[in-house]
């Protein structure tokens, strides 16, 4: 693209629309109709480009252009841009005939030498002119009156463009004198019938000329027209045309470095553009444009040059409380700028005043305190004329009016300070206020910005700091990366206690730095290396350590054998006794959460006291991490005990609110595992999909990682699907991987319901064998392995009935649980219908429908198994059960199960249904693992029917219609419904299914 084209194109970016309503007024003028525009904008917003860009308009219409301009240097000459725009008529010799002017030709002398020598009509010069000047001074003849030389102007300019129209461009009147505004004015009053377009430009902001344009706007003598700053999609076709490729080729973080940093400003936007180009940050290539990484980009020479002039222009004082300001940064509260400096209220606010009519800062709306520079690149320019001296001293001198402000920095005002004393050179200083300000993050329970904080304290500690502070801030530091999730950052940081291990440091210190590195490789899924560092806590420790040292090791080390109860039972035990003796709160508070998921394993109703005492402990101490992490347990608990998520759900909105990661991740994966047992597996995939860019990345091991797997596990056994089972199973919970609780989770919940679904009970009873050995070992965290419900339910359906023990033993506290209640109580019902006692064995069935209600798959898979049974013994409703479930396990695609149904309806001598989707599921569909039903309702979807018409044309209700178009936009992989009826359509115009996708 040439240069010419880049350049008319720049132009005319987000300015369509003005020099459209220029061009019409061009057109007007030549019908014969005057115009006034006055042309308004901040400095760099284009309006001299515009007026280039009119002027060549006008030179095409073959109109005459007159163009003017004022001009800031001194001394200032009276009606200069009107003397410029005028003398153009008598550069080429081609002025008009001076006699159609009659007497005016004379008043005109004052701006036109070539009629400075002309005399009135009484004989005599006139008065005032020295012989060959035409420049009149001290003269007060009515050939002076502002009136008549506006008059006399606007006479000129209509012979000038008689017969094809003129153009006068009068730019930068924020310069110009009075006498020049005078006669503007009058011209704009005067224009309507003169076949003239007058075009004038000025700065805006307050000024004669702003009251000038808005007087003339306001009795519709001008229209007034104010240039905008650009919007992010004109910056990108901006930066596309100088760039010589399209929109599209303009990435998002170059659009948005442009946008944040030019303010929408065009001239700004354009030389950020150029210099990026030039500095070699920016570079173009087939596929677009992209910022080069490490490439410092430097404020554009002409943009610091502008605001260093407009900065220049508000006085020594603006101009160094402007400079102060941009030392705080992009932002900066108005109270700190005036205790600094001590300024009156008044004189502040005029300052303040003066640099927004200037375009250099505007008043943020976020907070009336706070005013913000207009653009990025302003701040960094103003910083740039301070040398590294006068800056620090700036910045030192606004941290102790902060601290003189808001004694004890609360709240946000601590990393404010903190930031000045960097600025200061004071990295000490920066580095205790930014620990402070990450303590008291970690204490309020927001654990992403401590780990901000507290990093940035760290980087700043050197080897020659106090050894006890590097101590403390690195403590607090593993403490917030453990509760933000990024145990394997904190990990990284272990070689820092090889230059700690010293004189200088205590062996509680070194101590509490060990147990914090055994928590984190807990959460990274390392319990050996967990215990190692315990060991040698233990050992700086010695053998006569006190209670109130040994407690938080008892406690680390109880989590870390959790897979032998016993113990780890008595290390918690001992860790709770100790902790609330010596008021250690959070280590109390660990204690029995492990105490808590020891109950867990067995199902134990304890585990409700012991979760409820450490949300006791931390509600009491205002510890809202650890009320967090209480929680999370109850409602876990709870969504397990009774099958209720609602507050499940409230906990992660409040660990996503303040930035717990670590529980806002584990909230997830529960609830993840929840939608699956409830068959509702778009809304599983969707959660666990969301930590596919996690997974990405190194530091995804340990607990999440293994978590995540046995959910994903779990989902596609629950669907049949033993080949995606089988690759979750080997990647992260293989012989290869680390032992992990959730193995045999894995298999007891997974594996056994995928070969009940395939129908193979032998395998089933061989996976629940496997799963019950592993769980042996070590212990899955929820008693949902097999063995407390379906095991019982598998014995019931192959043992003959003990005639003394109908009913079987309770298998515990475990089979209380909802999920296993359903399976125990429909093995007492085939034992019961075994026994002879059709009617109760009836009761049990309908007593573990009620709550299965939650989990439709494995309601509808426990009565197919019972129905057998029923169906031999003669109890209950077989048939029914079977028509159930033939119906559900059909429409979920499980085939296996829908045949089983109805081969035993048959046996029955039932009416069988008549299925005819499940052999024309494509096979482009199949592999995307797209159910009959779901192949019905996606054909019907080509004919953009609703929820309620696919339902009645289906015999389902519309919730049932709503999960299948659900499930179809993930399977299908459509961004929404819409491509959803798209793509269905396209598949039934297709003959040949299979070649479409």
């Amino acid at each position: 693209m040439s240069t010419a084209s880049k350049d008319c194109l720049s132009i005319c970016v987000g300015r369509e629309g003005d020099l459209g309503l220029l061009e019409e007024a061009l057109d007007r003028a030549l019908r014969g109709h005057g115009t006034a525009i006055l042309l308004t904008g901040e400095e760099g917003a284009g309006k001299s480009r515009l007026v280039r860009e009119v002027a060549e308009a006008a030179r095409s219409r073959a109109m005459r252009v007159l163009l003017g301009r004022s001009s800031p240097v001194s001394p200032a000459v009276p009606l200069r841009p009107l003397s410029e725009a005028l003398a153009c008529l008598f550069r080429d010799g081609e002025g008009p005939d001076s006699r159609t002017l009659g007497p005016y030709r004379a008043i005109l002398g004052r701006v036109v030498p070539e009629y400075a020598h002309v005399r009135l009509a009484t004989g005599r010069r006139s008065p005032g002119l020295r012989e060959g000047e035409g420049t009149v001074v001290g003269c007060h003849g009515p050939q002076h009156s502002p009136v008549l030389l506006a008059e006399s102007v606007l006479r000129l300019v209509s012979a000038a463009g008689a017969g094809s129209g003129s153009l006068l461009v009068l730019e930068d009147l924020h310069d110009a004198d009075p006498a020049t505004l005078a006669v503007v004015e009058y011209l704009a009053d005067n224009i309507a019938g003169q076949g003239t377009v007058l075009l004038a430009t000025f700065r805006s902001g307050p000024g004669a000329p702003w009251d000038l344009a808005r007087a003339l706007a306001r009795r519709r003598a001008g229209t007034l027209l104010t240039l905008r700053g650009l919007s992010r999609t004109e910056v990108a076709r901006l930066a596309a045309s100088r760039l010589g490729i399209g929109s599209d080729g303009v990435p998002y973080n170059v659009v948005e470095r442009l946008y944040r940093d030019s303010g929408g400003n065009l001239f700004v936007a354009e030389e950020l553009l150029r210099t990026l180009v030039g500095s070699g940050a920016l570079v173009t290539g087939p596929q677009g444009c992209r910022l080069v990484a490490g490439v410092r980009c430097p404020v554009p020479a002409a943009v610091e040059h502008s605001i260093a002039r407009r900065a220049a222009r508000l006085g020594p004082e603006g101009h160094r409380l402007l400079s102060a300001a941009a030392v705080i940064g992009e932002r900066f509260p108005v109270s700190v700028l005036r205790q600094a400096w001590g300024l009156s209220e008044a004189r502040l606010f005029a300052r303040l005043r003066a640099a927004g009519a200037a375009g250099l800062i505007t008043a943020d709306d976020r907070a009336c305190d706070w005013y913000g520079f207009r653009g990025a690149l302003t701040a960094a320019a103003l910083l740039g004329q301070l040398t590294p001296a006068d800056r620090a001293a700036v910045a030192r001198r606004t941290a102790e009016a902060v601290a003189e402000l808001h004694p004890g920095l609360p709240g946000p005002w601590c990393p404010f300070a903190a930031e000045l004393r960097l600025s200061a050179d004071d990295r000490p200083g920066a580095a205790s206020l930014f620990a402070t300000a990450g303590r008291r993050a970690l204490s309020a329970g927001r654990a992403s910005l401590a780990v901000e904080q507290l990093t940035r304290a760290w980087e700043l500690l050197g080897a020659a700091d106090e050894p006890r502070v590097l101590v403390d801030v690195l403590d607090e530091l593993l403490a917030a990366l453990a509760e933000s999730g990024r145990a394997d950052h904190g990990l990284r940081l272990a070689s820092a206690l090889e230059e700690l291990d010293g004189p200088g440091v205590a062996g509680v210190h070194l101590a509490r730095l060990h147990t914090r590195l055994a928590w984190l490789s807990q959460a990274d899924g390392q319990p050996e290396v967990g215990l190692a560092h315990v060991d040698a806590a233990r050992c700086a420790l010695g053998p006569e350590a006190e209670g109130r040292h040994t407690a938080p090791l008892d406690a680390v080390e109880a989590q870390l054998t959790l897979h032998t109860p016993p113990t780890a039972g008595r290390l918690a035990e001992q860790a709770t006794d100790k902790a609330e003796r010596t008021g250690l709160t959070v280590v109390a508070c660990r204690a029995w959460r492990v105490r808590g998921q020891l109950a867990l394993q067995r199902g134990s109703q304890e585990a409700s006291h012991c979760f409820t005492r450490m949300h006791t402990l931390a509600d009491t101490h205002e510890l809202p991490l650890w009320r967090m992490h209480a929680m999370l347990q109850l409602a876990g608990q709870h969504c397990l005990v009774d099958g209720e998520r609602d507050a499940l759900l409230r906990v992660r909105r409040q660990a996503g609110r303040i930035g717990a990661r670590a529980v806002h991740t584990s909230a997830d994966l529960i609830l993840a595992l929840d939608h699956v047992l409830r068959g509702e597996y778009p809304e599983a995939r969707q959660l666990t999909d969301a930590y596919r860019a996690r997974e990405e990345q190194p530091g995804f091991t340990g607990a999440d990682a293994r978590c995540l797997a046995a959910v994903r596990a779990i989902g596609a056994a629950h669907q049949g699907r033993r080949d995606i089972l089988e690759e979750h199973l080997g990647a992260s919970l293989g012989t290869d991987a680390p032992p992990s609780p959730w193995a045999s989770l894995a298999q007891g919940l997974g594996g056994v319901v995928c070969a009940l679904l395939e129908e193979d009970r032998d395998l089933a009873r061989l996976t629940l064998e496997r799963a019950t050995a592993e769980d042996a070992v070590h212990p899955a965290p929820y008693p949902l392995t097999g063995q407390y419900g379906l095991a019982l339910l598998l014995e019931a359906l192959t043992a003959e009935a003990d005639p003394d023990r109908p009913d079987r033993p309770d298998p515990g506290e475990a089979g209380r649980l909802r999920w296993n209640r359903q399976f125990v109580l429909l093995a007492r019902a085939v034992r019961l219908g075994r026994y002879g006692r059709g009617e109760e064995a009836a009761d049990a069935v309908v007593e573990a429908e009620a709550l299965a209600q939650p989990y439709p798959p494995a309601a509808h898979l426990g009565l197919r198994l019972v129905a057998e049974a029923a169906q031999a013994d003669g109890w209950g409703d077989p048939v029914l059960w079977l028509r159930g479930a033939e119906q559900y396990f059909h429409g979920a695609g499980v085939a296996a199960v829908a045949g089983a149904c109805r081969s035993l309806l048959r046996r029955a001598g039932a009416v069988v249904p008549h299925r005819t989707g499940d052999g024309q599921v494509p096979q482009v569909l199949r592999v995307l693992g797209v159910t009959p039903r779901e192949y019905e309702v996606l054909r019907l979807l080509a004919d953009r029917l609703d929820n309620r018409a696919l339902a009645a044309r289906l015999c389902i209700s519309p919730r049932t219609v709503e999960k299948h178009v659900a499930s179809l936009i993930s399977k299908c992989e459509q961004p929404n419904r819409a491509a959803l009826n798209a793509y269905a359509a396209r598949i039934r115009q297709d003959e040949r299914w299979g070649e479409r996708r």
